[in-house]
């Protein structure tokens, strides 16, 4: 990697949530005319994305200690059992499903004692997660719409494709949705009836004692109570947003989205055992025939397996649930679970080049380059195709396949429009991540599962992979800073992560036409 394009990364990871300049810094439907760039030190910093910082992942002091367990037993969980375990230490919920409750033993004692109950099977550590945050150019690149526009927002775009994704449900998890998310999203495109928080967010009045975590029944508006706005921007790129009057499409606007919210507000980071309690949940709709075709959509990502998780998630897929997950933002320190796993659809992310290109001289738009057309879309023969201007960004994790990770497919990530923050300073805000190549990817797989319902994982995996446009695993973009900030040089990218072989392509990326024509 040359020096500039490490430069370029530092600036990425130390970006503040810049909010779009000009057309589009305002709040939904908002009649205020549009403020100037916002400017720090005299630079405009309205490219600048909302780059998850590394720190947190590394187990900073927002980070709670690790001593939250999963208790899984050998028996279906009673009153009584709740009254054993929680004389060892503080119960926060339980499965039985799974038979598992999840506990924070009072000290290292306790926990040997718990593991010595003959009603115990084992223990294992609850992994913490984090969400993998760090029509527009993003859904041209991956073959979803023909983007026509320059600079302003016009009629709507022509989709290349015919599917939207109508009869597919999407479940997001992730923070939920802002209260006021109705101002961005379209509100019919939701099921609020099938919305959820899972974590914690109160028990009903007749549950035992202890109140159950996992409780989903009451409250049941918490999950449009959201102060962290990831969710909110996740699910933008699958529906779409609003912007006043006008809507930009995401890759399925067709699909009928649920949130399900795991991460209590203001906190960064969330439990393993959430997570398979909204896979549960999700699942349980999927056995019951309540909902039909389904894509579970997961930008949350962790440093380490969970084997209780893994379990969720194969249940899941065994109820013809598909499955599409962030590879994780933290570069060639290599992917997150549960990602990493080779049963679930990882998703990588890609930027593009012409994000680099400066406004005219006379008139800058620092906005200019976000519903621009690729130029090259429908690839004429023999031209230029997507990854000729494509590149994998820097925080794009990497497969490390002598760690048992694989990294199946890439899509747009790198500076993608959503609706961010909540209540008054909501608005739009450039985000970078896998957490926002996901969405657009499981969008993309509810369109598959639109023209073949019957499709499962494995054969939703394999249409992306085979379908995908292949991207060199060493690779350059030249002059792509050119006019950012004075910087010229070169992005680049490799599959030698500190001395490791690793993968940073996958299959390469995502096109929704071929795929689609794959189908059977």
């Amino acid at each position: 990697m040359s020096p500039v394009s490490r430069n370029r990364s530092v600036l990425v990871r130390t970006a503040i949530l810049a909010a779009i300049p000009l057309l589009l810094l305002m709040p939904a439907g908002s009649g205020d005319q549009p403020e100037a760039a916002q400017t720090l030190d005299g630079d405009v910093v309205g490219f600048m994305p909302a780059a998850i910082d590394d720190e947190r992942h590394s187990g900073g002091p927002q980070v709670p200690g690790g001593n939250r367990v999963m208790v899984l037993l050998r028996t279906r969980v009673t009153p009584e059992t709740l009254e054993l375990l929680g004389t060892y230490g503080r119960v926060h919920g339980w499965m039985d499903r799974y038979r598992m409750v999840v506990m924070t033993p009072a000290g290292p004692t306790a926990r040997s004692a718990i593991r010595a109950l003959p009603i115990v099977h084992t223990i294992e550590n609850d992994t913490l997660r984090f969400p993998t945050d760090i029509a527009t150019w993003d859904r041209d690149m991956l073959d979803v719409a023909d983007v026509e526009e320059s600079v302003t927002p016009g009629p709507p775009d022509p989709r290349e494709v015919s599917e939207t994704g109508a009869g597919v449900h999407v479940a997001v998890i992730d923070t939920g949705l802002i209260e006021n998310w109705r101002d961005f999203l379209v509100d019919t495109r939701v099921d609020t009836s099938l919305a959820r928080a899972v974590m914690g967010g109160g028990a009903a009045a007749n549950d035992d004692v202890p109140a159950n975590e996992f409780n989903v029944s009451s409250p049941t508006n918490l999950w449009e109570r959201d102060t962290n706005s990831h969710g909110t921007a996740v699910a933008s790129h699958i529906i779409g947003f609003r912007i006043g009057v006008q809507v930009v499409d995401g890759t399925a606007p067709g699909v009928t989205l649920f949130p399900i919210k795991v991460f209590p507000n203001g906190e960064a980071f969330t439990w393993a055992s959430r997570m398979i309690g909204a896979f549960d949940y999700v699942t349980g709709l999927k056995e019951s025939g309540r909902i039909g075709p389904t894509v579970i959509s997961m930008s949350i990502s962790g440093g380490t397996p969970n084997r209780l998780e893994e379990v969720a998630i194969n249940r899941a897929i065994a109820a013809g649930i598909v499955v599409v997950t962030s590879a994780g933002n933290r570069g060639e320190q290599g992917m997150g679970w549960p990602a990493a796993y080779p049963q679930v659809i990882s998703v990588g992310a890609v930027g593009w080049s012409r994000q680099f290109r400066p406004g005219t001289p006379t008139s800058p738009n620092f906005a200019f380059w976000w519903n621009e057309d690729l130029g090259f879309d429908p690839d004429p023969a023999g031209g230029p195709a997507e990854e000729s201007e494509a590149f994998v960004a820097g925080f794009s994790s990497r497969a490390i396949p002598s760690r048992g990770q694989e990294l199946d497919v890439l899509a747009p990530g790198q500076w993608t429009v959503a609706p961010g923050g909540h209540g008054p300073n909501a608005a739009y805000f450039f985000w970078s991540g896998t957490s926002f190549s996901t969405p657009l990817t499981a969008g993309v797989a509810g369109l598959l599962l639109e023209r073949n319902p019957s499709l499962n994982q494995a054969q939703v995996q394999s249409i992306l992979k085979s379908t995908a446009r292949p991207m060199l695993a060493v690779d350059s973009r030249p002059d792509v800073l050119s006019g950012f900030d004075g910087m010229v040089g070169t992005v680049a990218w490799d599959n030698d992560c500190l001395g490791v072989p690793c993968d940073p392509v996958g299959a390469g990326l995502v096109q929704a036409d071929a795929a689609l024509a794959a189908v059977p």
